[in-house]
């Protein structure tokens, strides 16, 4: 059955991601914290309210969402305006990407992801063969979302930006929008992004330490280089769980956006083949789910959440592999992190919700 898939894909991920957060951040915390469980438990409460967006996804009409797609839309928007309030913004890492709400930290870009399917998957069900049109498929859908990555890039928070524009590209495409105006869009959209990275010192950084991370391994190329001995340290069956040095504050990020090198130096190839496979059995589902769905609505936001975990996912896998700059792009589902943990739990509940409407 594809629910059973979908279950059972997620929830490997996701305990896989508890245990291995535990594991890489056990030391950080008990230094950082005075508890070396701090970590451990915020996940655990990430994965209660993550519990409460997949069983509201479940219950749900997804035709609700189609109703208020432009509200939700612009609650979105709204809240990428927010975050760039001084003061309001909560900075980490050189960026400002975080609302505070007590002790926990809503992160805009995330809601903003899917929000932006869910408006696509309306307005594409709604314009059917119009997509063909210029005026119709293509200039809406690049102003709107054009909008959100220029809010996104002020964060700044280039990592989601692309994302935003390859889920963009990816539905369009789906949607029946004519290639050779994508082409035209995705050839216009390569200066932008030269220039994006061209004026910005920590950008230009990230690309010196992505062509030659060895020769700037002590710098801006430390953590590629550091990913790359980590995840290839592993073997084939991993050092075992918790006897990876990588914790030792070696690794930047061990327990959020590199935690796919903690699981290949723990849990060797095999736990990284495990995790892939896991991704891939979602995206055989999330595609199966939008091909067999009648209703357009629902198989463009099941193709449209399919697209934006497995992108996600993907470049996530390059970063620590070293094959694209580091983007700061988190693995959905597994790493630490509130934002990305709940709404990947609502995307899961909401591919759920559709595959037991297939009834299989």
């Amino acid at each position: 059955m594809l629910s059973r898939m979908i279950l059972v894909s997620s929830a490997i991920l996701i305990l896989m991601g508890i245990v291995v957060v535990y594991s890489s951040s056990g030391v950080m915390a008990h230094f950082g914290y005075h508890d070396s469980m701090f970590f451990l438990k915020r996940q655990i409460l990430f994965l209660f309210l993550g519990g409460m967006a997949f069983i509201s996804a479940w219950i749900l009409d997804p035709r609700l969402y189609q109703k208020y797609a432009y509200y939700i839309y612009g609650v979105a928007i709204f809240l990428l305006l927010v975050v760039l309030i001084p003061g309001v913004g909560k900075a980490a890492g050189g960026a400002s990407r975080w609302i505070a709400l007590g002790p926990f930290r809503l992160q805009p870009g995330e809601l903003f992801k899917v929000a932006l399917v869910v408006y696509l998957a309306m307005s594409l069900a709604k314009k059917g063969h119009k997509m063909q049109l210029f005026r119709v498929g293509i200039i809406p859908h690049l102003v709107l979302p054009g909008i959100a990555m220029g809010l996104l890039i002020l964060e700044p928070d280039f990592g989601t930006t692309v994302i935003v524009a390859l889920v963009t590209f990816t539905m369009l495409f789906i949607g029946g929008a004519r290639v050779a105006y994508l082409l035209g869009g995705i050839l216009i959209s390569i200066p932008v992004a030269v220039h994006l990275i061209a004026s910005s010192p920590y950008r230009m950084a990230r690309m010196a330490a992505f062509l030659d991370p060895w020769s700037h391994r002590q710098e801006s190329g430390y953590q590629v280089v550091q990913s790359l001995m980590t995840l290839g340290s592993g073997g084939w069956f991993g050092k075992g769980l918790g006897h990876g040095p990588s914790k030792l504050y070696f690794l930047p990020a061990a327990h959020t956006d590199f935690i796919l090198a903690v699981i290949g130096e723990e849990l060797g190839f095999l736990g990284v083949a495990l995790v892939i496979t896991c991704f891939a059995a979602l995206l055989y589902v999330g595609f199966t789910v939008a091909l067999k769905t009648k209703d357009k609505f629902k198989s463009y936001l099941a193709a449209g959440l399919t697209s934006m975990l497995i992108i996600q996912a993907t470049l996530n896998f390059f970063v620590v592999m070293g094959l694209v700059p580091t983007k700061g792009l988190t693995l959905p589902l597994v790493n630490y992190g509130g934002s990305s943990l709940i709404v990947g739990c609502w995307m899961m509940g909401v591919l759920f919700r559709l595959s037991r409407e297939l009834g299989r």
